[in-house]
């Protein structure tokens, strides 16, 4: 079976004219019934959105990952461009899908999970230690294996810590890889509810950050050597600091169910098949609810640095511009903390700007940020510690902060494809997933392409 393009279309689809394209399939045994496409009608291979590529301090996950996708977009459109023309972009035959199923996989399956480990070790770990830095900790260096599925696909972070750091610091650390992909797979969904389309060359990318805690988590059942495994280390500071009550891996293995209650997960995986075999992008099914407005509902689990909590999210879209609301509750070692929060990208348009808003508030323990009377460099992380001689006294481990960030948006959108973006505010102490754990401004600015 192979491909018929009739010379002349090809001539002229290489002018940029608009002519009528003809793929038919030739098999053994006869002739199927031709596809026959206008040029200007071929089917589209990407549905834009804005994607922004810049800057904040320390480099967090929310200014690391929209690099990330920003990339990620410029190969995608890369490759793009030098298929546009060519039937494989758009026929539907055994041929074609076969190359789609080669591109997905021994192309596109590297490609998303180079980008996902990037913004685990330089993004999560490494942004967390820039972020305390204070002299107590400091990045040495990353090391990247060969993606998959060419290689074992492994990374490292390597940091020196002092006898400063704390315990809590030392948690975060462990958890900052799979806060900042679980930052990643958000980014990517509000990208694709703003194109009103999933990618399907993302989906990859969408599944390895969204379930990246999962995967995390159900290795710890692995035989050997789990030093260095970011889990066991956040299970074991984390027990080193709060010690009303231990926390395991079957706890946690039987708290990541919630990760399944995601639609786009099988959106996603649906949007990867249908690609393969029709070449086109998936619309993104959701609930209306009125006046144009719809919403989709999501669950997940989500690590802190005094345990691991519970998200209730909804997204939600009118017009293509995206609105996002959460609320979040958890209970560790006698402390119970919740949070809730919004985000809104546009909330009010004048002309080519665009103004929106971020807003997160929070109940959680007081972080432990002062060093321990022992140093962090003496402690025993293998073994348990006495409940009866802490750390920290119990009234420090359960004193309880109130506290809330919030920042504003302006985004300008030019006559044609760039703009800029500017985020700034302020968050007060207290975690927040992809914020300094100290009181600091929010500071973010932008180049937008639309693309």
């Amino acid at each position: 079976m192979f491909l018929k393009v009739t010379a002349a279309a090809t001539l002229f689809a290489l002018m940029g004219h608009a002519v009528e394209i003809e793929v038919a399939d030739v098999a053994l045994g006869g002739i199927d019934t031709p596809t026959v496409y206008a040029q200007a009608d071929l089917p589209v291979q990407f549905h834009e959105s804005p994607y922004p590529l810049g800057w904040d301090i320390h480099f967090s996950p929310y200014s690391g990952g929209p690099d990330v996708l920003f990339t990620h977009r410029c190969i995608e459109r890369l490759e793009g461009l030098l298929i546009r023309k060519n039937p494989v972009s758009y026929a539907r035959s055994i041929y074609t899908t076969l190359w789609r199923l080669s591109e997905m996989t021994c192309g596109w399956m590297a490609v998303n999970y180079l980008a996902v480990v990037a913004q685990h070790e330089v993004f999560g770990h490494g942004y967390r230690i820039r972020d305390i830095n204070r002299g107590r900790a400091k990045v040495d260096g990353y090391s990247f294996d060969v993606p998959i599925p060419y290689g074992p696909g492994g990374a490292a972070t390597s940091y020196s810590v002092s006898d400063n750091l704390t315990t809590t610091e030392e948690t975060s650390i462990a958890m900052a890889g799979v806060e900042s992909t679980a930052i990643l797979a958000f980014l990517t969904k509000i990208n694709w509810l703003t194109a009103n389309y999933i990618d399907p060359r993302q989906t990859v990318l969408y599944l390895l950050s969204q379930h990246d805690l999962n995967l995390y988590i159900g290795t710890l059942k692995a035989q050997g050597d789990l030093s260095g495994h970011d889990i066991q280390g956040y299970i074991n500071s984390l027990n080193q600091t709060y010690t009303a009550h231990f926390l395991s891996g079957g706890r946690l293995r039987s708290l990541a169910w919630i990760n399944l209650a995601d639609p786009f997960t099988y959106y996603s995986m649906y949007a990867w098949f249908y690609y393969v075999f029709t070449a086109q992008e998936t619309g993104i099914p959701m609930i209306p609810l009125w006046n144009g407005m719809k919403f989709l509902p999501n669950a997940r689990l989500g690590l802190t640095p005094f345990g691991p909590e519970y998200f209730a999210e909804f997204y939600l879209c009118k017009d293509k511009t995206p609105y996002y609301f959460y609320l979040k509750a958890g209970n560790h070692s006698d402390n119970t903390y919740v949070g809730l929060g919004f985000f809104a990208p546009s909330i009010w348009t004048v002309g080519k700007w665009f103004f929106g808003a971020r807003f997160d508030a929070w109940r959680q323990p007081k972080l432990l940020l002062s060093p321990a009377s022992t140093p962090i460099t003496e402690i025993d992380f293998d073994t348990l510690p006495n409940p009866d001689n802490p750390l920290y006294s119990y009234s420090q481990q359960q004193k309880i902060l109130y506290s809330a960030a919030g920042s504003f948006l302006v985004s300008y959108q030019s006559p044609g494809r760039s703009g800029l973006q500017t985020e700034f505010g302020y968050k007060a102490c207290g975690f927040l997933p992809g914020y300094s754990l100290r009181s600091a401004p929010t500071v973010r600015l932008f180049y937008t392409l639309l693309f």
